[in-house]
């Protein structure tokens, strides 16, 4: 990670301070809400920051990438328009606002009955929740493993129980 951040600097050092355009790191403190506020990294090295937290946590990122890719190309090709990023960046932020407004979505079904974000969650009602998210995951393999039992053992429970 040192050496991308040292070619980084070598090759876009120059950015001025209070320009995003090229500073690896950038931080957002004003004009926006508390959720967002904090320290950002460059676009162009957020798989490189992907691949150094780990492997897979780096193919989840491409993954995410790939598909936001793949359907930015289908809308272009539906629309007959042409490869070009003045015609790529709405349809690509229009895809990754769907992605964000069905990730807050799941968000707040996990959060329902605590409070309207898990940010705002203090800390003992994010144990609870990762608690009762936990044992609701295991319940649910659970039951699966009981179903492929019973599809498995089905017509003899039937003949026992009769």
């Amino acid at each position: 990670m040192q050496e991308i951040l040292e070619f980084w600097m070598n090759e876009y050092g120059g950015a001025k301070s209070g320009s995003t355009s090229k500073q690896a790191f950038y931080e957002l403190t004003k004009g926006v809400i508390n959720e967002f506020k904090g320290i950002y990294i460059h676009p162009d090295l957020v798989h490189f920051v992907a691949e150094w937290c780990s492997v897979k946590y780096a193919f989840y990122v491409k993954d995410i990438m790939d598909s936001i890719d793949k359907k930015v190309h289908e809308k272009l090709d539906e629309e007959e328009l042409e490869d070009t990023v003045e015609n790529a960046k709405p349809l690509f932020e229009e895809e990754v606002r769907k992605m964000c407004e069905k990730q807050l979505e799941h968000e707040r079904e996990l959060c329902y009955g605590y409070r309207d974000s898990p940010f705002e969650l203090d800390q003992w009602e994010q144990e609870n929740l990762k608690r009762e998210f936990r044992e609701y995951e295991l319940a649910k393999i659970a039951l699966e493993a009981a179903e492929k039992k019973l599809k498995a053992w089905g017509c003899f429970v039937q003949k026992y129980c009769e």
